[in-house]
Formats: structure tokens, C-alpha cells, sequence
């Protein structure tokens, strides 16, 4: 799997060709060529318009006023606001048709990335926690986005603005413009270093302000229990040096900013001066009139900005092609659990699925999480795993459920490899129930169907009653419209869960998986979830990976597994005439004198 995972800084340096890796985004560019043509035409006509007015202007003082034709005057004035007028239209104009076209890109990229995360194996999400993975996707697709529109446009207007200005104060007075030169073009590389160093502190700035908010989030969290143990004194004093660090670090970056801008400024009146003092004697000798003069001043004002955002302009682009590699690096990951190729859902005449040998770790890195496990699941069989924690249950129930792939060894059914079905083909079959519910922002309807609108209400109702909780109808309100909130919120563990079973009961799965089902609940609650467990898998093929042992006692065959490893196996009977593992656990929980 491609390594994109371990660098989430904001800056990083494009590894790739930057053609190349520009190539990559013309699928996406290509629908909007034209509109991108046409912004690029604006902008060059938003530039000539914006060159053109201080020419009009010198003409006013060159020849309009001396003449004393006052029609004249009011041409050129006239002929100035038009240009302005026209020269502000046509930059709102090509600004829109820039930021549609970045934003067209951005959605069609935001959404080729969503379909294919979506088939991506577990080992990627376990090497991306979603909430990091998804803001840097957000920050990276908004650099993108810029790149196509504002970024991209502002290094063209730019490099044109200056080419254009210097074009016409050389044609005007090459004498005076390479006093302005002197000036500007020093100013310009002195800023790179300037606003490089702007850019840290004020990523220092950010990175202060997220550290405030993750502390208040965490304190306001836990307000109850600070106040019970009498720690929202500590809890103060740290949100009040949170909140001093970033105090200093604010000022800091403003005095830089708002220093050197000023400077800028500073700057922009020297160069002024020169013009005046550089121009007098011409004024004076009659060889450089007062309306080009004017000129300059006009012309310096306009080429200060370009010159100093030059630098930092290609910065950005920079980094926009470093989010654009990373976001290529996503889409170039392949799934470590690719389709197979048979199709027609999970064979319904299946006899036994079989684990042959198998070997697997989430890494190269890691220790062996399973090693040689083997071991056989036959129809209608209910399959316990126990054992300690981290000792490879769940492991055994994701390779099951192809969320991942062993390294060694196979798991068949039938003699048929199993990941040789197409993944919607074998899941089909399937039924899951985890310790942890998902549950979604929307209806008791959509959280049971998993937003499946084939599925009736008769069907719905019938799942829930069928594990004995239809008292789920009339304790939400509005029943299957009743609204649940995200993850669940304003519902107890119990009603959780047995949303939960409901859901994995309307699959009519082949094979129902549950994972430490009623491992979070209390007592009472389990023994109603072990009841709705139990009605569950009547008829019904099942793994169940357990800690309490009275949930399974009257499994098919109980497999203990530990270090990766299938220590014990059979009845528990079987396993509690033997006195090992199985029965020093069994001790531990109920006792010596526990009912068998």
C-alpha cells in the first residue's frame, strides 16, 4: 500500500514531475476547457483594460487639458470610467467563471475519491484514523481547487501585469523606468524570505488554535467530573496558558504582517519619489511630459503587488501540487481485498467453510496476529470463539468477512476459495453484529434497512418482533419514522444492540457473525440481548466470539484462541473435562462449583 499516510504537514515537497502529475488532473480539467479558455481570455482583457487607464489618464494631462478643449476632456474622462466600469466587469465576470470551474473539478475529484475509498480493505482506515484522513482530503481537495481557479489565474495576471507594465514605462521613458526597476525588483526578492517566514508562524498560529479548541472540547466534556474531584482549577489554569500561547503567537504574526506591509508601502511612496525626482529634469527640458510622470506613478502602483505575491503565488501552487500528489496517492491505492470473479450471491447449498492454515499480520511490521489457524464451520453449526483479548478472535471474524486477506493458508467453502466471490456476492450471505453499533443520523426505518428503501415496513416491524423487540415501535417515537440521532445518542446500549440483531435479522444471512455482541451492556440488558441473540440464530449457521462464557455454553464446538493460536477445542463439556484453558476461564468466572 502506497505510503501517503505518514505525512499530514502542510507543507511537503512534490516527489513527482510536476508536469506529470498535472497530466493526471486533465480528466478532470477537460469537461472545462472552454470555460477555462474564457477565463483566461477575460483575465487578459481585465489586464489590457487596467494598462490602459493610465494611458487615457496622460492623455487627459498631455493633451486634453493644455488645449483647453473642454470636450475633449470629457471624452477622455469619459472613455477612463467606461474602461474602469468595463475592466471591473469583466474581472467579476471571469472570477465566477474561474471559481465554477475549480469547484466543478473539486466535485467530480471529492466524489471519484468517496467511491473509491469505499472499496478500499480495512489495513487502509487502520493506518488513517477518518478524522485526520478526512480533514487533510478537505484541506488537500480546497488547495486543488484553488490551483484551477484563483491560484492558477493569479500567477497569469501576475506575470502578465508585469510584462505589460514594464512593456509600456520602457516604451514611455526607459531611463525612469530603470530607476523604478531598482527599486522593485530588490523589494521582490527580499519579500520571499519574508512572507516564507509569515507562513510559519502563522501555521504555528493555527496549529495554537486547534490545541485551544481540543482542550475546551475535552474539558467541556468532562465538566461533572472536574467539578466532583475538584480539578476545574487545573482545568483553567491549562486553558489560560493555551489561550496566553496563542495570544503570543497572534501578535506575533500581526506585527510581522501588518510590518511589512507597511513597509510595502513605505516602499511604494519611495519609488514614487524616485519617479519625481528621476522625471523632474525631463519636465523641466520639456523632453518628459507631466501626463507620463503621472504614468509612472500610476504604472509602479500596479507593479508593487505583482512583483512582491510573485514569488508567494508559486508557493502556492507548489503546495497545491503537493495536496494533488497526495490525493493521487489515494486514488493509486489498490484495496488489499480485491473482488473476485463469482457472481449470483453466496451459494445457498453450501455444506462447510473451512479454515486451512491460515497465517496473518496487519503489517510487515507487526507480529503474526493469527498462525496456522485451522479449523472447519459446518451448516448450522454455532461456532464460539474465546479466549484472551488481542489473542486473534476478531482477527478470524474480519478474514471471514474479507476485510481482510491471510498471508498464508486459505479459507474455503466448499473447496472453493471464498475470495474468489465477488465481495457483494459472499457478504450477501452474511450477517454482522458488533460490540460497537453504527447507527446514522436519520429513521429507526433507514438505520434498519441501512437505508435500503426495497425493504417494506411489514418486513421491518416483522425483524424486530421476531427477536422480541417490537417495544422499540412504541418507545420511539413515530415508531420506524421515529428520528435517531448520530451514533445512537438518545437511545440506551440495550435498544442499540438490539436495533443492531434486527438489522443482521433482515439480511436472512447464511452465516451470522457476532463479535462480543453484549460485551458493553449490564446484566439485565444481556440477558435480553442473549434472548434476541439466541431467537437469532435458530436455524442459522453462527460465529460468535465471546468473553462471557454462559452466552455459549451450548455452542456446536467451542475453539479457544490464543497468541494467534488454536489452543483447545470442543464441546463445553469437552473442554471443561480436560481442565485446561477453556476450563480455567470457565473457573474464573463462575467459580469452582459453576454449573457445566
Amino acid at each position: 500500500m502506497l505510503n501517503f499516510y505518514d505525512d499530514f504537514s502542510d507543507d511537503r515537497a512534490v516527489k513527482v514531475s510536476s508536469l506529470k502529475l498535472l497530466t493526471r488532473f486533465i480528466p478532470y480539467v477537460k469537461p472545462h476547457w472552454k470555460a477555462f479558455l474564457a477565463a483566461v481570455l477575460l483575465l487578459l482583457l481585465a489586464i489590457a483594460g487596467e494598462l490602459a487607464g493610465p494611458l487615457v489618464l496622460r492623455a487627459v494631462i498631455d493633451d486634453a487639458i493644455p488645449s483647453g478643449s473642454s470636450s475633449e476632456i470629457i471624452r477622455l474622462s469619459g472613455l477612463f470610467a467606461v474602461i474602469f466600469l468595463v475592466t471591473m466587469a469583466i474581472a467579476y465576470l471571469q472570477v465566477i467563471i474561474a471559481s465554477r470551474i475549480g469547484l466543478g473539478i473539486v466535485r467530480s475529484l471529492k466524489r471519484q475519491l468517496f467511491d473509491h475509498v469505499l472499496t478500499l480493505s480495512m489495513a487502509f482506515f487502520h493506518a488513517n484514523p477518518s478524522g485526520k484522513l478526512m480533514a487533510r482530503v478537505e484541506s488537500d481537495t480546497e488547495r486543488v481547487r484553488m490551483l484551477f481557479s484563483e491560484t492558477s489565474m493569479a500567477l497569469l495576471r501576475n506575470a502578465a501585469m508585469v510584462v505589460g507594465t514594464m512593456v509600456i514605462m520602457f516604451q514611455a521613458n526607459g531611463y525612469i523606468a530603470l530607476r523604478v526597476l531598482a527599486i522593485t525588483v530588490p523589494v521582490a526578492l527580499i519579500s520571499i524570505p519574508v512572507l516564507k517566514r509569515m507562513r510559519v508562524i502563522w501555521g504555528k498560529v493555527r496549529m495554537s488554535y486547534a490545541s485551544i479548541a481540543a482542550v475546551a472540547s475535552e474539558f467541556v466534556r468532562a465538566v461533572p467530573v472536574l467539578q466532583v474531584f475538584g480539578t476545574t482549577g487545573f482545568a483553567r489554569e491549562k486553558m489560560h496558558r493555551e489561550g496566553k500561547e496563542y495570544f503570543r503567537r497572534e501578535m506575533k504574526a500581526s506585527l510581522l504582517e501588518y510590518g511589512f506591509w507597511s513597509f510595502l508601502g513605505t516602499l511604494e511612496i519611495g519609488a514614487v519619489a524616485v519617479i519625481l525626482v528621476a522625471g523632474r529634469p525631463g519636465v523641466i527640458s520639456g523632453a518628459v511630459t507631466v501626463g507620463t510622470v503621472v504614468l509612472f506613478v500610476e504604472y509602479t502602483r500596479r507593479l508593487f503587488g505583482p512583483l512582491v505575491m510573485f514569488g508567494e503565488t508559486l508557493n502556492q501552487i507548489q503546495r497545491a501540487l503537493a495536496s494533488g500528489e497526495r490525493l493521487m496517492e489515494i486514488l493509486d491505492t489498490k484495496t488489499l481485498t480485491p473482488d473476485g470473479s463469482i457472481t449470483g450471491g453466496f451459494p445457498s447449498d453450501w455444506g462447510k467453510i473451512e479454515f486451512r492454515d491460515v497465517w496473518f499480520r496487519y503489517s510487515e511490521e507487526s507480529d503474526w496476529a493469527l498462525k496456522g489457524v485451522s479449523f472447519v464451520i459446518s451448516r448450522g453449526d454455532t461456532i464460539a470463539l474465546v479466549g484472551d483479548s488481542g489473542g486473534g478472535k476478531s482477527t478470524i471474524v474480519s478474514l471471514l468477512m474479507r476485510f481482510h486477506y491471510p498471508q498464508k493458508g486459505s479459507i474455503t467453502i466448499d473447496g472453493v476459495n471464498i475470495n474468489d466471490y465477488t465481495l457483494d456476492s459472499w457478504r450477501s450471505g452474511l450477517g454482522l453484529v458488533l460490540q460497537e453499533v453504527n447507527l446514522f443520523s436519520g429513521s429507526l426505518s433507514g438505520n434498519l434497512t441501512l437505508f435500503d428503501h426495497t425493504v417494506s415496513r411489514e418486513a421491518q416491524e416483522n425483524a424486530l418482533r421476531a427477536i422480541e423487540a417490537g417495544e422499540l415501535l412504541d418507545s420511539i417515537p413515530d415508531g420506524l419514522d421515529g428520528r435517531i440521532s448520530e451514533g445512537g445518542a438518545n437511545l440506551s446500549m440495550g435498544q442499540r444492540q438490539l436495533i443492531n440483531i434486527a438489522r443482521a435479522m433482515l439480511r436472512q444471512p447464511e452465516i451470522l457473525v457476532l463479535d462480543e455482541a453484549t460485551s458493553s451492556v449490564d446484566p439485565g440488558t444481556e440477558k435480553r440481548i442473549q434472548r434476541a441473540t439466541d431467537i437469532a440464530l435458530e436455524g442459522r449457521t453462527a460465529l460468535v466470539v465471546a468473553h462471557r462464557l454462559a452466552t455459549i455454553e451450548h455452542a456446536t464446538r467451542i475453539i479457544v484462541v490464543r497468541h494467534g493460536r488454536v489452543v483447545e477445542m470442543g464441546t463445553h463439556r469437552e473442554l471443561l473435562a480436560e481442565g485446561g484453558i477453556y476450563a480455567g476461564l470457565h473457573g474464573l468466572q463462575f467459580g469452582e462449583g459453576g454449573a457445566v
